[in-house]
Protein backbone atom coordinates (compact mmCIF):
# COMPACT_ATOMS: atom_id res chain seq x y z
CA UNK A 1 0.00 0.00 0.00
CA UNK A 2 0.98 3.24 -1.04
CA UNK A 3 0.39 6.48 0.40
CA UNK A 4 1.24 9.73 -1.33
CA UNK A 5 1.67 12.83 0.68
CA UNK A 6 2.53 16.73 -0.95
CA UNK A 7 3.73 18.97 1.75
CA UNK A 8 3.38 22.68 1.42
CA UNK A 9 4.66 25.77 3.21
CA UNK A 10 2.52 28.37 3.99
CA UNK A 11 3.07 31.49 1.25
CA UNK A 12 4.06 34.82 2.55
CA UNK A 13 1.81 35.94 5.75
CA UNK A 14 2.46 39.30 7.71
CA UNK A 15 5.11 39.19 10.69
CA UNK A 16 8.37 40.12 8.34
CA UNK A 17 11.36 39.75 9.87
CA UNK A 18 9.71 37.83 12.47
CA UNK A 19 10.78 34.76 14.24
CA UNK A 20 7.09 33.51 14.14
CA UNK A 21 6.66 30.07 15.33
CA UNK A 22 3.69 29.67 17.28
CA UNK A 23 2.62 33.08 16.69
CA UNK A 24 -0.47 33.35 15.17
CA UNK A 25 0.15 35.43 12.21
CA UNK A 26 -2.10 36.06 8.98
CA UNK A 27 -1.28 34.88 5.93
CA UNK A 28 -1.11 37.76 3.64
CA UNK A 29 -3.03 37.81 -0.54
CA UNK A 30 0.51 37.38 -2.21
CA UNK A 31 1.26 34.30 -0.07
CA UNK A 32 -2.39 33.09 -0.80
CA UNK A 33 -1.35 33.60 -4.50
CA UNK A 34 2.03 31.49 -4.20
CA UNK A 35 0.55 28.69 -2.60
CA UNK A 36 -2.21 28.62 -5.30
CA UNK A 37 0.61 28.71 -7.85
CA UNK A 38 2.31 25.64 -6.18
CA UNK A 39 -0.74 22.93 -6.18
CA UNK A 40 -1.73 24.34 -9.82
CA UNK A 41 -2.47 20.92 -11.48
CA UNK A 42 -2.78 18.89 -8.16
CA UNK A 43 -6.20 17.61 -8.50
CA UNK A 44 -6.62 14.47 -7.10
CA UNK A 45 -6.17 14.93 -3.91
CA UNK A 46 -8.28 13.32 -1.04
CA UNK A 47 -7.32 14.55 2.40
CA UNK A 48 -6.13 17.81 3.54
CA UNK A 49 -4.15 18.07 6.57
CA UNK A 50 -2.69 21.37 7.90
CA UNK A 51 -1.35 23.21 11.06
CA UNK A 52 -4.26 25.16 12.81
CA UNK A 53 -1.96 28.58 12.59
CA UNK A 54 -3.82 30.23 10.05
CA UNK A 55 -1.13 30.96 7.51
CA UNK A 56 -1.98 27.60 6.69
CA UNK A 57 -5.17 26.85 7.96
CA UNK A 58 -6.69 29.73 5.66
CA UNK A 59 -5.44 28.31 2.58
CA UNK A 60 -5.90 24.74 3.38
CA UNK A 61 -9.58 25.29 4.08
CA UNK A 62 -10.32 27.36 0.95
CA UNK A 63 -8.86 24.62 -0.94
CA UNK A 64 -10.96 22.03 1.11
CA UNK A 65 -14.00 23.65 0.07
CA UNK A 66 -12.77 23.88 -3.59
CA UNK A 67 -12.76 20.32 -4.06
CA UNK A 68 -15.10 19.14 -1.67
CA UNK A 69 -12.48 17.19 0.53
CA UNK A 70 -12.52 16.91 4.34
CA UNK A 71 -9.60 18.72 6.06
CA UNK A 72 -8.24 18.32 9.21
CA UNK A 73 -6.49 20.61 11.27
CA UNK A 74 -3.68 19.00 13.86
CA UNK A 75 -1.52 20.97 16.17
CA UNK A 76 0.97 18.44 15.37
CA UNK A 77 1.85 20.17 12.30
CA UNK A 78 2.58 23.34 13.90
CA UNK A 79 5.47 25.36 13.85
CA UNK A 80 7.84 24.93 16.78
CA UNK A 81 7.36 27.14 20.13
CA UNK A 82 10.43 29.81 20.22
CA UNK A 83 8.60 30.26 23.62
CA UNK A 84 9.68 33.81 25.15
CA UNK A 85 11.69 34.31 21.45
CA UNK A 86 8.74 33.87 20.00
CA UNK A 87 7.04 36.81 17.55
CA UNK A 88 10.07 39.12 17.93
CA UNK A 89 11.64 41.19 15.08
CA UNK A 90 15.32 39.34 14.06
CA UNK A 91 16.84 42.83 14.80
CA UNK A 92 15.25 43.21 18.28
CA UNK A 93 16.23 39.46 19.44
CA UNK A 94 19.93 39.79 17.76
CA UNK A 95 20.23 43.15 19.88
CA UNK A 96 18.83 41.27 23.11
CA UNK A 97 19.90 37.96 22.91
CA UNK A 98 22.79 37.77 20.16
CA UNK A 99 25.14 35.89 22.08
CA UNK A 100 22.26 33.18 23.48
CA UNK A 101 21.12 32.57 19.62
CA UNK A 102 24.45 32.51 18.33
CA UNK A 103 24.86 29.74 20.60
CA UNK A 104 21.66 28.11 20.35
CA UNK A 105 21.71 28.27 16.46
CA UNK A 106 25.29 26.51 16.66
CA UNK A 107 24.09 23.64 18.49
CA UNK A 108 20.04 23.73 19.18
CA UNK A 109 20.35 20.01 20.64
CA UNK A 110 21.69 21.10 23.24
CA UNK A 111 20.08 24.00 25.01
CA UNK A 112 16.88 25.81 24.88
CA UNK A 113 17.36 29.11 25.81
CA UNK A 114 14.42 30.70 24.29
CA UNK A 115 12.07 28.69 27.33
CA UNK A 116 9.72 27.11 24.93
CA UNK A 117 10.11 23.85 22.68
CA UNK A 118 13.34 21.96 22.45
CA UNK A 119 14.42 20.98 19.37
CA UNK A 120 14.64 16.86 20.80
CA UNK A 121 10.85 17.74 21.72
CA UNK A 122 10.06 18.92 18.34
CA UNK A 123 11.84 16.45 16.73
CA UNK A 124 10.01 13.68 18.83
CA UNK A 125 6.30 15.37 17.80
CA UNK A 126 6.99 15.90 14.19
CA UNK A 127 7.78 11.84 14.09
CA UNK A 128 4.38 11.33 15.85
CA UNK A 129 2.87 13.93 13.64
CA UNK A 130 4.13 11.61 10.50
CA UNK A 131 3.01 7.66 12.35
CA UNK A 132 -0.24 9.60 13.09
CA UNK A 133 -0.63 10.85 9.51
CA UNK A 134 -0.10 7.35 7.54
CA UNK A 135 -2.03 5.53 9.83
CA UNK A 136 -5.53 8.08 9.90
CA UNK A 137 -5.02 8.01 6.01
CA UNK A 138 -3.29 5.07 4.88
CA UNK A 139 -3.41 4.91 1.00
CA UNK A 140 -4.66 8.17 0.22
CA UNK A 141 -3.41 11.09 -1.62
CA UNK A 142 -3.26 13.91 0.92
CA UNK A 143 -2.29 17.41 1.05
CA UNK A 144 -0.21 18.80 4.15
CA UNK A 145 0.06 22.54 4.85
CA UNK A 146 2.20 23.73 7.40
CA UNK A 147 5.37 25.20 8.33
CA UNK A 148 9.37 25.30 7.20
CA UNK A 149 10.51 23.71 10.11
CA UNK A 150 8.40 21.29 10.17
CA UNK A 151 9.33 20.38 6.92
CA UNK A 152 12.86 20.60 7.12
CA UNK A 153 12.69 18.23 10.48
CA UNK A 154 10.70 15.78 8.37
CA UNK A 155 12.96 15.35 5.64
CA UNK A 156 15.87 14.85 8.84
CA UNK A 157 13.31 11.85 10.11
CA UNK A 158 12.79 10.40 6.72
CA UNK A 159 16.54 10.91 5.43
CA UNK A 160 18.03 9.64 8.79
CA UNK A 161 20.07 12.75 8.79
CA UNK A 162 22.59 13.17 12.20
CA UNK A 163 21.62 15.25 15.19
CA UNK A 164 23.40 18.26 14.44
CA UNK A 165 22.38 21.79 13.45
CA UNK A 166 23.75 21.45 9.58
CA UNK A 167 20.65 20.36 7.79
CA UNK A 168 19.28 23.56 9.05
CA UNK A 169 21.20 25.74 7.18
CA UNK A 170 22.14 23.76 4.11
CA UNK A 171 17.62 23.19 3.44
CA UNK A 172 16.19 26.02 1.76
CA UNK A 173 12.38 26.33 1.18
CA UNK A 174 10.98 29.45 0.28
CA UNK A 175 7.53 30.23 0.75
CA UNK A 176 4.74 28.10 -0.76
CA UNK A 177 7.64 25.64 -1.28
CA UNK A 178 6.93 21.97 -2.10
CA UNK A 179 7.73 18.38 -1.68
CA UNK A 180 5.83 14.75 -2.24
CA UNK A 181 6.87 11.75 0.19
CA UNK A 182 5.96 8.79 -1.32
CA UNK A 183 5.23 6.20 1.45
CA UNK A 184 5.11 2.61 0.61
CA UNK A 185 4.11 -0.09 3.64
CA UNK A 186 5.07 -3.11 2.69
CA UNK A 187 3.50 -7.06 3.79
CA UNK A 188 5.65 -6.86 7.42
CA UNK A 189 4.16 -3.46 7.66
CA UNK A 190 7.77 -2.09 7.20
CA UNK A 191 7.51 1.55 5.59
CA UNK A 192 9.95 2.50 2.65
CA UNK A 193 9.47 6.52 2.24
CA UNK A 194 10.50 8.43 -0.81
CA UNK A 195 10.88 11.72 -1.07
CA UNK A 196 10.41 13.71 -4.00
CA UNK A 197 10.26 16.76 -5.74
CA UNK A 198 7.08 17.31 -7.88
CA UNK A 199 7.66 18.03 -11.68
CA UNK A 200 5.63 20.89 -12.27
CA UNK A 201 7.86 23.13 -9.39
CA UNK A 202 10.87 24.57 -9.89
CA UNK A 203 12.98 25.72 -7.19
Amino acid sequence: MTTRVDILRHGLPEGHRCLRGHTDFAITATGLEQMTLAVAGLEDIEQVVCSPLQRCSHFAQTYARRFTLPCQESELWMEMNFGNWDGQPHDTLWQSHGQHLTDYWENPWQSTPHGGESLREFDGRIADAWKQLLADHAGKRILLVTHAGVMKQLMRILLEMPENAGYLQRIELPYAARYRVTNFTDANGQEWPQLQWPKEQQF
